[in-house]
């Protein structure tokens, strides 16, 4: 028997030229903020699952004195829900920070939504807004371009019903704009009639610094 060790092969589809892009919900490796991630428990009165790269509000946790409780407790984190607006005061969903992948190892994916999804009750992994982190946000593709060799600080929006950054309109997100990809990114699509989320793998997204 003869055997070549330096004859390689690889899966279809598991090697390519360049692979140069990114994926929403991810966190790029920062050891001076891993520890800013948090987590939550997703409001029950939520009507849609949450994934990766999601606006969310975060309530204080609340001491439940009932026994058993009727909610979860302090140490499982305070209750979140999808946020709604940047400045619309404590009660009205907020913009507090945004869901992540990372260590969400409660999110259940399906062959129809090969998504992780977080539903109502279940863990929600997030970064708070001016935690420094490096996380990866689904944006208008055709905002890219115009970004390009502009500063960091360039005021961009975000749209609370597609959850992606898009041009800016009256309010800016507080976000620092560190990469962009106009294509060639892995970035959510969801389905509001059947609450699948599916992977589209030639979405747009940034890299942006809370």
């Amino acid at each position: 028997m003869q055997i070549n060790p330096n004859i390689q092969t690889v899966a279809q589809g598991t090697f390519g030229v360049s692979w140069d892009g990114l994926v929403q919900g991810t966190v790029m490796p920062d050891p001076e903020t891993r520890f800013s991630l948090s987590g939550g428990w997703l409001d029950p009165a939520s009507t849609q699952s949450v994934w990766g790269g999601m606006g969310i509000s975060e309530n204080v946790p609340t001491m439940q004195l009932a026994t058993p409780p009727t909610l979860p407790q302090p140490a499982q984190g305070g209750r979140v829900a999808i946020a709604t607006n940047l400045t619309g005061g404590a009660t009205l969903l907020t913009l507090t920070g945004f869901s992540v992948f990372e260590q969400a190892h409660a999110m259940v994916n399906t062959p129809q939504s090969p998504v992780p999804l977080t539903d109502v009750y279940g863990q929600v992994m997030f970064h708070r807004l001016g935690s420094m982190a490096r996380i990866v946000l689904q944006m208008d593709p055709t905002l890219a371009a115009s970004l390009y060799d502009k500063p960091i600080t360039q005021p961009v929006s975000w749209d609370f019903a597609n959850q992606r950054i898009i041009a800016f309109a009256t309010t800016a997100l507080p976000v620092k704009l560190l990469r962009v990809y106009p294509s060639g990114c892995m970035t959510v699509s969801y389905a509001s009639g059947t609450g699948f989320a599916t992977w589209n793998y030639n979405g747009a997204a940034a890299v942006v610094m809370l």
